[in-house]
């Protein structure tokens, strides 16, 4: 996609960042996510619902005691925001079978997707699942939702600091056609919305995606009563020179280097999102590590689970329950929130906050 952003940097001049990301992930034909075998092991970056079929059980069955503890509503739906292959839905699908055979049966299954590629492939895997590219589509009904990995590729925007005031970060090309970073000349209007809280660092990253997306998400619950779980890449305090980042084929590269052909992210502020929801007023738990969240849930006992039926891939099942709690790995880089419509029930999963 480089000769595209060339064209379109000399025609409309430099672009944010945010463009960049949603033309490089999201372009219908060249677009990253409209390709073939981007997640997995042979794709570029890998999720957690990849690595261990846990991941996604405990979470289906975090929300059958949800559903549970709400007496039992009519209607419930069970929705994957931005769902990557269907993995996830399909493995708490089959939890929920294994607890509940006829709330499985009630559950509708929906997708929120906006690739074709990803669609066709959750459909594959979930054939009773329906996909819509808007939020506002979601059928009435008690709606569950999660969304594991998807605010960090949301397109967004760069901020630095200029004589005091915020530029915005862009995109352009230098003398050899090659994709760079300057800023604007001009402060940004964004500077008068930038929570106070990010004034600290020396690269300010800021999402109005994030604020509508989950500002729609939290009405809809709060119309239609249930919770909203979102697991993701935690922005931190060592993040001061922000966290805009690019993965290939398993390895950080530059992200200006191979546009459409990596992935491309940064790191969500769960403040902002804790924040969002308590203007709403809805109950909000969290954000915890994902170590702290998936033990809450059971992972240990699941793990000694899957090992007494399958003793012959003990190696594998302890080497993936690694990868998802280790500090080293996605244990501490993963944070886990839930924003719920009901005052007095306690997610599972989050029982201490």
């Amino acid at each position: 996609m480089k000769e595209h952003f060339i064209k379109k940097i000399k025609l409309q001049g430099p672009i944010t960042i945010a463009d960049y990301m949603s033309d490089c992930l999201l372009a219908p034909k060249q677009g990253y996510y409209n390709r073939n075998d981007v997640i997995g092991t042979k794709g570029d970056f890998i999720t957690s619902p990849e690595i261990s079929q846990i991941f996604g059980e405990l979470v289906g069955l975090s929300f059958v005691d949800y559903w549970y503890q709400c007496n039992k509503p009519v209607s419930p739906i069970l929705v994957d925001v931005g769902g990557g292959k269907g993995t996830m839905m399909k493995d708490a699908l089959r939890a929920i079978k294994q607890v509940d055979k006829i709330l499985f049966k009630k559950i509708q299954p929906i997708f929120i997707e906006a690739s074709l590629k990803l669609s066709q492939l959750q459909k594959l895997n979930i054939p009773k699942s329906e996909s819509f590219n808007d939020i506002n589509k979601i059928p009435k009904g008690f709606t569950m939702l999660y969304a594991n990995e998807f605010f960090d590729a949301l397109p967004t925007h760069q901020f630095i600091k200029v004589n005091n005031r915020w530029h915005e970060r862009l995109i352009d090309i230098d003398s050899n056609n090659n994709l760079c970073f300057i800023h604007d000349t001009k402060s940004s209007p964004f500077e008068h919305i930038i929570p106070e809280y990010l004034k600290k660092n020396i690269i300010i990253e800021f999402s109005p995606a994030i604020i509508n997306i989950t500002t729609s998400i939290i009405k809809k619950i709060l119309e239609q009563r249930g919770a909203f779980l979102i697991i993701d890449y935690a922005l931190n305090e060592k993040d001061e020179f922000g966290s805009f980042q690019a993965v290939r084929k398993h390895e950080y590269i530059n992200p200006l280097l191979f546009p459409g052909e990596c992935d491309l992210s940064t790191k969500v502020d769960f403040t902002l999102i804790k924040n969002i929801a308590r203007e709403l007023n809805a109950h909000v738990y969290g954000p915890i590590k994902q170590k702290i969240f998936l033990k809450n849930l059971g992972i240990d006992i699941r793990c000694k689970q899957l090992i007494k039926t399958n003793p012959n891939k003990k190696d594998k099942i302890l080497n993936d329950y690694y990868r998802l709690i280790s500090d080293e790995e996605m244990g501490n880089l993963f944070e886990a929130i839930i924003i719920t419509s009901e005052e007095k029930v306690q997610p599972a999963g989050f029982q201490n906050e």
